[in-house]
């Protein structure tokens, strides 16, 4: 069953992988983004963000 906040998480997750994706970042590990929780998509991208913050 599909609840909204499955729905809201799924589109979280989307949303991370096409921000990764414009940093040319397509793996993280040995693994596809879409394979990777959540949690480490949104800890690769705070990283790379911070990154570009203190350029």
């Amino acid at each position: 069953m599909i609840t909204p906040l499955n729905k809201k998480r799924e589109a979280k997750k989307e949303e991370l992988i096409q921000e990764l994706l414009k940093f040319g970042i397509f793996k993280k590990y040995n693994k596809q983004l879409y394979e990777l929780p959540i949690i480490v998509l949104q800890r690769e991208f705070n990283h790379l963000r911070g990154e570009l913050k203190n350029v």
